[in-house]
């Protein structure tokens, strides 16, 4: 009876909160996520096998991806985000009018599931343009539908790859529908949604060789749309850099 009033209570403070990511906490409860990555996590590039490695997931939000690089066996995680809502690259355009619940709350949805989970990763406080030496180098980097959201994705490709000791994931949305796929091109918008820079695949690439990525792994370009729908496109792009061959 003790643990089913665990599960309970567990499930009725997960209810309070909106979500980005659905985690399975066990038990069966799961955070009704924005997005549930769980069975496309294999289109990531993520290694299934992280043992003894330093892990850093960029722009966390409710962990999943930190959460799954620990699972992995990683020996340590350290999960990156922004604290202030206000800090982040809104379009002036957006800012009177954004809802800012899924912000304003990711630090507590966070650390419930690390609870939960009984998780050692570790949640920093840094921006991806503030990435440097202070936070040391890692192994494996990941970085998952961010750039999408910042005004100079170029910079903050440059701060990943310097922290990478071996290599580096960036997931991102990405458009394919130009004239010229084969050409590195991307959409500006700034006005309309929470997006700068879409991006197609070959640009996504650029973006890693640009930075200093010697070598480039592809994914192939897949839907993940939001559930239940809403605004959000569904095409993401993924590519692993090294920083060696």
């Amino acid at each position: 009876m003790e643990v089913e009033r665990d599960v309970a209570e567990l499930r009725a403070v997960v209810d309070q909160f909106t979500w980005y990511h659905s985690i399975d906490l066990g038990d069966g409860v799961v955070t009704p996520g924005m997005f549930d990555h769980r069975a496309a996590v294999d289109r990531y590039l993520v290694p299934e096998d992280l043992s003894g490695l330093r892990c850093l997931d960029v722009g966390t939000m409710d962990g999943f991806w930190a959460f799954t690089m620990e699972r992995r066996g990683a020996a340590e995680v350290v999960a990156l985000d922004v604290e202030d809502p206000e800090a982040l690259d809104w379009p002036p355009a957006l800012r009177p009018r954004i809802v800012k619940t899924l912000d304003e709350t990711k630090a507590d949805r966070f650390e419930l599931v690390r609870r939960a989970l009984g998780s050692k990763v570790q949640r920093q406080i840094c921006s991806v343009y503030d990435l440097g030496p202070q936070l040391g180098r890692f192994d494996v980097v990941f970085c998952g539908d961010l750039l999408v959201h910042l005004k100079d994705p170029v910079t903050a490709v440059q701060r990943i790859h310097g922290v990478t000791g071996h290599s580096a994931i960036v997931a991102n949305p990405v458009k394919e529908h130009f004239l010229y796929r084969r050409r590195p091109l991307a959409q500006f918008d700034g006005i309309a949604e929470f997006e700068w820079w879409l991006p197609n695949q070959a640009a996504l690439e650029r973006l890693m060789a640009s930075a200093g990525f010697v070598r480039l792994e592809a994914g192939r370009p897949f839907d993940l749309p939001a559930v239940g729908g809403g605004p959000w496109k569904g095409r993401r792009g993924v590519v692993r850099g090294f920083v060696d061959d």
